[in-house]
């Protein structure tokens, strides 16, 4: 009798083990995919001729926030979300990538769906330093940024808005009003999977670590800044 208990514990430890190791490689997964997106909306990005001040801006940044993926829409109310990575430069060099989400709802009249690659330059360790330390709130258009002179810039009395622009490479469909009030803040889970370990914002800020599956991010945005 005794050994039968023994052998389903040993069961069902080998079940949660098992099952805790593809959550994990699961999480690991979503991550390297996400760094490739983003990879490839920074080239999408960069090549569009309406966003003529980016590559300028981008020289100039501190960091950058890369969301291959935002999706706004609604129905009576609207919602919009993406996952995304974050770059800070040091020096010549660039450390990360850490990841972050970006979320928001508005109530009014909204109807469709609309996504879009979007890409933040951080232009000041002031702008940093708030999207590091705190869950960060902006009043993100994407319409509009591609709409005024193809570069849009927004971002709350948290940072102002010489410190953080937004460019954005916008496809689908959108009737209604803009979202105000987006978040942004870590991903912990997808910097676990990634480093075996969660980052505080003063880490963060401090790290030199560059994970080597970010070195396309790095390649391209060397070609573009160059």
């Amino acid at each position: 009798m005794y050994k039968k208990i023994k052998l389903i514990l040993f069961f069902f430890s080998l079940i949660f083990f098992s099952s805790h190791l593809f959550a994990n490689d699961k999480k690991y997964i979503n991550a390297t995919d996400l760094i490739r997106s983003s990879n490839s909306a920074l080239k999408i990005v960069a090549s569009n001729e309406n966003l003529k001040f980016f590559k300028q801006y981008l020289r100039n940044a501190k960091a950058v926030l890369i969301f291959p993926q935002l999706i706004e829409g609604g129905f009576f109310f609207g919602a919009k979300g993406g996952n995304g990575v974050l770059m800070i430069k040091k020096g010549k060099s660039w450390t990360g990538p850490f990841f972050y989400t970006m979320g928001g709802i508005s109530l009014g009249l909204q109807l469709g769906v609309k996504t879009g690659e979007l890409v933040m330059t951080v232009m000041s360790y002031r702008g940093l330093e708030s999207i590091l330390k705190e869950r960060l709130k902006f009043g993100v258009d994407i319409e509009s940024a591609i709409a005024t002179e193809g570069m849009g810039l927004s971002a709350d009395s948290t940072v102002r808005l010489a410190d953080v622009y937004t460019f954005s490479n916008n496809a689908g469909l959108f009737i209604g009003g803009s979202f105000d009030g987006s978040y942004i803040q870590p991903r912990n889970d997808f910097n676990l999977a990634l480093f075996k370990k969660e980052f505080s914002s003063e880490q963060i800020l401090n790290s030199q670590e560059l994970h080597q599956s970010a070195q396309n991010i790095i390649n391209t945005l060397e070609e573009i800044t160059d």
